[in-house]
């Protein structure tokens, strides 16, 4: 039981923090988690009683992996939308289907495939990058969020989802009833879930270069 403790301590930590929305005394939680066939990441999250701010981080921890990974999910029902996801931010995310593609972000996310389209999903809106544009413009980018949200809340599928890492900080997980299962059961299931494609590739020399990596023996 001592050991059990012992593990249950080292994955889940608790810390004091300041929320960065409204100053308020909160905690951040941290926890370590080690993905099936990838490595460990640190997720952080923390949540405000005071204000409602959220944040949900992830990190890369461990070694540095010796290649990229792309992964692509072919997701056909609305039970793939809750399978867990996380982002690294040196993640590209892409859609073929409406064309779309987000380049690496400074924002690592734990998530599921719901909450990562939603998230760029706001984030676009939010951005409004053709507000000032002429109408035509405009009602493109009007369609095309409406059809990324459609994709979120499982109306539009099938398509495919693309995360492409060069550090290999990310993953896709299988269908799940909770998010512990999503640890337990990936090593299991994911080698056998049809709808998943997972690929290794080398690293270019700008890659290596952008990441600080050309200096670095990564293997």
């Amino acid at each position: 039981d001592d050991d059990d403790d012992d593990d249950d301590d080292e994955a889940m930590m608790k810390f004091p923090t300041t929320c960065p929305s409204c100053g308020a005394s909160t905690d951040t939680d941290m926890c370590v988690m080690n993905l099936p066939h990838f490595k460990e990441v640190i997720i952080m999250s923390l949540t405000c009683e005071k204000c409602g701010y959220k944040s949900n981080e992830v990190k890369g921890g461990g070694e540095i992996a010796s290649h990229g990974t792309r992964i692509t999910l072919r997701a056909e029902t609305t039970c793939d939308m809750s399978r867990g996801v996380v982002k690294s931010d040196t993640a590209c995310v892409a859609i073929p289907e409406i064309d779309f593609e987000l380049k690496e972000s400074g924002l690592g996310l734990y998530t599921t495939v719901e909450g990562l389209l939603m998230k760029m999903h706001d984030g676009l809106k939010q951005a409004s990058p053709f507000a000032s544009k002429d109408s035509t413009t405009h009602d493109k980018f009007d369609k095309f969020l409406s059809e990324l949200k459609n994709m979120a809340e499982g109306n539009r599928l099938p398509f495919t989802l693309i995360i492409t890492d060069p550090i290999s900080n990310s993953f896709v997980g299988p269908i799940t009833e909770s998010g512990q299962a999503f640890v337990q059961q990936a090593d299991q299931s994911i080698s056998d879930d049809k709808r998943i494609s997972i690929e290794e590739f080398q690293r270019s020399r700008e890659e290596d270069d952008r990441f600080g990596l050309s200096d670095m023996n990564t293997s």
